[in-house]
């Protein structure tokens, strides 16, 4: 059966990149890995770090160095501060790690999270510490949902990983099986990834354990989505998927706790897809953590004159800067694109499309209070509007504006 959620929008054609396997890069010109305010440096600025060498801390998870060569501490770029180390050529990485050698079963929720937390395991659906999702979780949680879906209908990252890291991906789902005290793992992918199913299934054979969901070909997939598709629930006001005793990730994520524990290494590389009419070669790669925006473009042969790379979606259109996130999956290399604009016929599309119900065009009206406490950005309705109302736009601009009164 394919389960489906209200609203959303289906996408106009689907990606080209699902038959091509992850490409593996292990040099950039610069890593710039996320700091929060109150972060600090334990490598010596101007000294050489080896890949998974110990540069810093921020938020109570150690920062590792994704490359070798120069640590220049903590700086500010764009408006946002950085871990920055800029590869001088050397390779290498520390080998002062030790694999796991405890079995999954002998494990405990507080052995997992401090494993998660010493390995700098980030969600990269949400971008925070897996470690702090896992916090006192055991026996919180009555299911984990692993989070195949992509966030854009040009995406084939998660696909690829089904694909060739099933093993730790099944691997990984133990594992949070065991930290969440989740009874089940569901598997969730779009109905037509056939191939990816059918290799997470040569190792998630337990019935007990594994179950497989698909789900009709619709976007934006998140949090309130899935929980709609697979468990019929609406999420309130507020609410998030853990209230409700649901916990969900990414494949990278569960990929990542695996690789990471297994090897006893951190977690220093992303997964992501590179794509779009404006890049020269789109490709499914595996990248340093943090690596530059500019090396991304070299890597896949330049952007075109005129292309924006987007972060995620084009429904949602939140242009990328600087360097790559931890929450980025897909990055979309487009053109601006503006609809001739038009009257509003009134034709209701941006509210089915909407997946929390709403009424976007009410904004037209000044009428706000509804989306200004619960629209999510999404970008669905902006897309789906016949009229080419930059929905989306207005919706930010007047909840902005209201905000800062």
């Amino acid at each position: 059966m394919i389960l489906d959620f209200p609203g959303g929008v289906r996408p106009l054609s689907r990606t080209k990149l699902g038959k091509s396997n992850i490409e593996y890069i292990s040099a950039c010109s610069a890593v710039c890995i996320k700091a929060d305010e109150g972060a600090k440096t334990v490598a010596a600025i101007g000294s050489r770090v080896l890949r998974g060498s110990l540069i810093g801390e921020s938020g109570g998870t150690p920062v590792y160095a994704s490359v070798a060569g120069v640590f220049r501490g903590i700086m500010e770029l764009e408006d946002n501060r950085y871990f920055v180390v800029m590869n001088s050529g050397e390779d290498g990485e520390e080998a002062v790690y030790s694999p796991e050698s405890r079995a999954i079963t002998e494990l405990n929720c507080a052995d997992i999270c401090e494993s998660a937390r010493r390995l700098s395991v980030v969600e990269t659906r949400s971008g925070a510490p897996l470690w702090k999702m896992l916090e006192n979780a055991n026996g919180k949680f009555r299911r984990l949902v692993i989070d195949c879906t992509e966030t854009d209908a040009s995406g084939a990252i998660n696909y690829r990983l089904c694909i060739e890291q099933a093993k730790a991906l099944v691997g990984g789902a133990k594992l949070l099986l065991q930290a969440t005290g989740a009874l089940k793992c569901v598997f969730a992918a779009e109905h037509y990834r056939n191939a990816a199913l059918e290799s997470i299934l040569k190792y998630a054979n337990d019935e007990k354990l594994f179950a497989i969901a698909q789900l009709d070909e619709k976007y934006p997939y998140g949090d309130r989505a899935i929980m709609e598709a697979l468990y019929l629930t609406t999420l309130d006001k507020n609410e998030t998927a853990f209230d409700r005793g649901i916990f969900i990730v990414s494949p990278e994520t569960a990929v990542a706790l695996y690789n990471s524990m297994a090897q006893g290494m951190p977690m220093l590389d992303r997964y992501i897809t590179v794509c779009g009419d404006e890049i020269a070669q789109g490709k499914n790669l595996c990248v340093p953590r943090g690596i530059t925006l500019h090396d991304i473009s070299v890597i896949c042969g330049g952007i075109k004159k005129g292309g924006r790379l987007i972060e995620n979606s084009l429904l949602s259109g939140k242009l990328a800067s600087g360097a790559l996130s931890d929450c980025t999956r897909t990055l979309i290399a487009a053109k601006k694109q503006t609809k001739a604009r038009t009257e509003c016929i009134s034709c209701g599309k941006c509210a089915d499309a909407c997946p929390i119900r709403l009424m976007p065009l009410n904004v037209l009206a000044g009428d706000i209070d509804d989306l200004r406490d619960n629209c999510i950005y999404c970008g669905a309705c902006e897309f789906i509007c016949p009229s080419g109302i930059p929905l989306l736009k207005l919706i930010k601009k007047r909840c902005n504006a209201e905000a800062e009164q």
